[in-house]
């Protein structure tokens, strides 16, 4: 037995050396793997970068080497969303915010997603840090792998495109935006071209088609560009592309402008094997439906610098093109330069237009619209807010005279480059092409519906994520279009630092899911259904809860359908967000319960039982998608309009309408009797009106010797409440909320706290002994429960009820004969089966066994025949009454008295007009029998019916 200790000191030392050897081949394999990605960041070749660097996170996740590199490797993969690298700079810069240029890639990835407050702060610390290098230093920089040559001139520029950004995106124009799909791939898709008719649509794409060549670019490592095309169907869609076959060569062919009558297609070409290489303008020509081969424009565009876009006039006299040439009236890297035919058919030579469209950055890809007046191209300069911006010039194509330059607005132009624009010559549509995070990759062609309002609004959220014990965990955020299930935007940010911007499209229904290890998962939902404007504003803070016993967060994207029926195909989503939280958290049991919001066309009780009937169809979609019974606590519970996070009059009244999802311990089960012993006999009656905090979070902090005092008392009772008296104000109500949210995470059950709202009350807590009036039904329209008998109102009354908390009928005097009329339509005809069927039911009893509110299905029949006659009976209202033998104490048996009812009155929920059952509590007060046998102990323990007559307003 002593050698035990030996071998297991020997195992410990034999695993120790295989994890060093582990470590060590690792940092090996790291090492060769950085030194590969290196030299192809020399060589600009990032599809190898990123493939190295992908596979190295996988057992180097916290690299920041491999995360620098990964993040510059797909800013520039032309098949990637340049936002994509936004998590690796995240993860860089977390671990060390001077690193290299962190700060300049955070910023560009940062505008490129339009979150451009935090962009500009990370070109602003980019521009502190390149400011304080010395000469030297700064000669050492650029001598780094990956080093990119920003001037503080560049970061200026930067810093005021993200100044204006917001206002720019601000002023979106209100059309349809839609991405040409069929034409668009995960590979770049550019130059859409529109013919003059409109029924056919020239690009350029990089897709292998199976009829193209496969091979690749030796620079890029993509598939060599094709000119291909689609044409219009007679239901005015697009049809598939199709290779224009006849001029597609084994090298890169890209259409870039049309000829007026369709007969001469112009295309850039590379010369040699490699889009690296510098290139020329081809023309290829259609002569009687045969397409010539591609030979250089017969204009003199083409030189020994790059030319790469232009476009014709309609008259065919005037092109517009664009070159990189060196010439002393050239602005400085790409410029637009203009040519026209002579009157002997010779071109004139060109000339460049001048500083009001050129700048000292590069503009691209013009467009002659067919009307001959209107010019549009891309800028770098010209105010852009990021990358290329669409422009438009009205211009005298005969003088060159020009008009004002004009930035057009989003839809079209964002931080990303937005190039290639055309437009039909009915002015109806637009085609471009954009790097967009709906995008299907790199650059995908859009089309604009000009004539078309946009169904989407632009929505701009400024969304803060904290933690409430300040902790700067990780926060994963997501967007979730609620229709289709997709997640439309996702981000990975640290809580308590800055905040999240997001610019989206939204229409419908979004949800928000957000995640934080060791914190509860919070939700939301984002209604775009009534709004009808071109923008939106969302700002939100979220507070994420540490993970513990007794706390609670709403589920806001669980829906129903009108019967009550949970709809899984929109709650999918948050179901299964749920089900993660719940398995990874398996310590606890989770409680679900429901919330109505208000409807003044249903009571109380109706509100009540929808909510346990959302509650029940939520817990047993849980079990359907897997969760284990053992998970969850088994109880169906609505509480209605009890707790309601808005007042009624609120905007955001219909958030009342939810889901929630408690932590409980494990193994938890509601609380089977309140009739513990109770050490209170004189319980505290003061009033302690709630001191005002300057925040909400900080109510209980400044009100914490009172609250301390009521808490002490309450879990000494087990059947003494907390009441909150407020005013209607929304201020008061989220102060009492997170007052309850206290009591109920130091154990306080939900069921001892009543919120009471009234008009002009201060914001108070008091303590009482539970009151069974709190069970009735208080506000909405309510069943009257009268005599069968007409002659038993007195002359000139009509039954109505009182809208306050009393809900006790009073009779108004009222000797309008109208008023009369209305009560004997509505008053019943009782013939003698229906009296008979009355007094029979009357009669009976449902037996409940001891402390309990469920009594089987032994009734069901019975309860089917009273339902059968509500239905057939519209006039009929239904009271149920609860009563308990006289165990325990006479507090709790009105309360189980009350509990008893309502078991029975959730049979009812879905007669035609609900309003017409309530329920009513006589506790121990009523015995039917003496309590001093067994037996009759038994028979006490009872409900009691009875028919009434529903008033002329309350039968709907």
């Amino acid at each position: 037995m002593k050698t035990f200790p030996i071998y297991c000191l020997l195992l410990l030392l034999v695993l120790n050396v295989t994890s060093f050897a582990q470590d060590d081949a690792n940092k090996n394999k790291l090492r060769k793997a950085l030194k590969v990605a290196e030299t192809y960041l020399d060589l600009e070749e990032y599809h190898y970068v990123e493939e190295e660097m992908l596979e190295a996170v996988k057992y180097a996740p916290d690299n920041i080497l491999c995360n620098y590199y990964l993040g510059i490797s797909i800013y520039n993969d032309l098949t990637k969303n340049r936002v994509d690298a936004l998590p690796y700079f995240q993860k860089v810069y977390d671990n060390d915010p001077n690193f290299r240029q962190v700060g300049y890639w955070l910023g560009k990835t940062y505008q490129m997603a339009h979150q451009f407050s935090q962009a500009g702060e990370m070109y602003t610390l980019e521009k502190k840090k390149l400011r304080s290098f010395t000469p030297e230093q700064r000669q050492d920089e650029a001598k780094i792998v990956g080093y990119v040559n920003v001037t503080l001139d560049e970061l200026d520029r930067y810093i005021d495109q993200c100044h204006r950004g917001p206002v720019f995106m601000a002023n979106a124009d209100n059309k349809n935006l839609l991405n040409l799909s069929l034409a668009n791939t995960y590979l770049p898709d550019i130059t859409p071209i529109i013919t003059v008719d409109g029924q056919k649509l020239y690009f350029t794409s990089h897709r292998q088609d199976i009829t193209s060549h496969h091979e690749l670019d030796p620079h890029d490592q993509l598939p060599y560009q094709d000119v291909f095309y689609m044409e219009r169907r007679e239901d005015g869609f697009w049809s598939t592309p199709k290779p224009f076959s006849e001029i597609n060569t084994e090298e890169h062919d890209a259409a870039i402008a049309l000829s007026s009558d369709g007969e001469q297609l112009f295309l850039y070409r590379s010369v040699g094997a490699s889009t690296s290489n510098p290139g020329d303008i081809y023309e290829v020509n259609d002569y009687s439906g045969k397409w010539s081969n591609p030979k250089p424009i017969e204009a003199p565009i083409n030189s020994s610098a790059l030319e790469t876009h232009m476009s014709m006039s309609a008259d065919g006299k005037v092109i517009i093109f664009t070159s990189n040439r060196e010439q002393d009236d050239a602005h400085g890297g790409m410029d637009l330069y203009i040519i026209r035919q002579l009157p002997n058919g010779q071109w004139a030579l060109p000339q460049n237009m001048g500083d009001k469209i050129n700048t000292e950055l590069d503009e691209e890809s013009p467009y002659i619209h067919p009307n001959g007046k209107t010019l549009y191209f891309s800028s770098q300069g010209h105010h852009s807010i990021g990358g290329f911006d669409v422009f438009k010039v009205d211009i005298d194509l005969k003088t060159g005279d020009l008009g004002e330059v004009i930035q057009l607005n989003y839809p079209v132009n964002t931080a990303s480059d937005d190039l290639f624009y055309v437009m039909s010559a009915d002015g109806l549509e637009s085609y471009f092409s954009s790097v967009r995070e709906e995008g299907m990759g790199g650059y995908d062609i859009y089309c604009v519906k000009n004539n078309e309002s946009n169904e989407r609004s632009v929505s701009f959220f400024d969304l803060k994520f904290e933690t409430e014990d300040r902790r700067n965990v990780d926060v994963l955020v997501k967007l979730i279009n609620v229709k289709t299930q997709e997640v439309e935007k996702e981000q990975v940010l640290r809580a308590n630092r800055g905040k999240l911007e997001w610019m989206h499209r939204c229409n419908d229904k979004y949800a928000l899911e957000v995640y934080a290890e060791g914190y509860l998962l919070k939700t939301d939902r984002f209604d775009f259904t009534a709004i009808n404007k071109p923008t939106v504003n969302i700002e939100e803070t979220y507070t994420l809860q540490r993970i513990a016993a007794n706390r609670s967060e709403p589920l806001m994207n669980i829906y129903f359908d009108e019967d009550q029926t949970i709809n899984m195909s929109t709650s999918s989503s948050e179901l299964k967000a749920l089900k993660r939280f719940i398995e990874e958290n398996d310590d606890y049991s989770i409680e679900i319960v429901g919330h109505s919001n208000y409807n003044p066309e249903k009571s109380n009780l109706v509100l009540e039982f929808i909510s346990k009937t959302k509650a029940m169809e939520t817990l047993d979609a849980l079990k359907t998608i897997g969760i284990s019974e053992e998970l969850l606590v088994n109880e169906n519970v609505g509480y209605g309009i009890r707790y309601p996070k808005y007042l009624p009059n609120s905007p955001k009244a219909w958030k009342n309408d939810r889901m929630e999802y408690i932590i409980r311990p494990k193994g938890y089960t509601k609380l089977a009797s309140r009739a513990s012993d109770c050490s209170v006999s004189n319980y505290d009656t003061s009033t302690y009106v709630l001191r005002d905090a300057e925040v909400v979070d900080d109510v209980v902090k400044v009100n914490k010797k009172s609250i301390s005092h009521l808490l002490s008392e309450l879990k000494q009772c087990s059947f003494l409440e907390l009441v909150i008296s407020t005013d209607a104000d929304q201020n008061y109500l989220d102060v009492s909320n997170e007052v309850f949210a206290y009591f109920e995470k130091n154990g306080i059950p939900r069921e001892h706290l009543t919120l009471q709202i009234e008009d002009g009350a201060d914001l108070a807590m008091r303590l009482r002994y539970k009151n069974p009036d709190d069970y009735k039904i208080t506000y909405g329209t309510v069943a009257v429960v009268k005599p069968l008998r007409e002659e038993d109102l007195n002359d000139g009354e009509i039954a109505v009820v009182n809208p306050t908390p009393s809900n006790q009928s009073i009779a108004v005097n009222d000797t309008n004969p109208e008023s009369k009329k209305s009560l004997q339509t509505v008053a019943i005809t009782n013939e003698k089966e229906d009296l008979v069927f009355e007094k029979e039911i009357e009669d009976m009893t449902i037996i409940f066994p001891f402390n309990s509110t469920e009594f089987g299905n032994s009734e069901d029949a019975t309860l089917q025949k009273i339902k059968d006659y509500l239905n057939a009976n519209l006039s009929k209202s239904l009271k149920i009454t609860g009563h308990t033998d006289n165990s325990g104490p006479e507090i709790y048996n009105e309360y189980l008295g009350m509990e008893r009812a309502k078991s029975v009155a959730y049979f009812f929920r879905d007669i035609e007009n609900p309003n017409r059952i309530y329920v009513a509590s006589k506790g121990e007060k009523e015995p039917m029998v003496s309590n001093d046998t067994r037996k009759g102990r038994k028979q006490n323990r009872r409900i009691h019916f009875k028919f009434g007559v529903v008033t002329e307003g309350d039968a709907k």
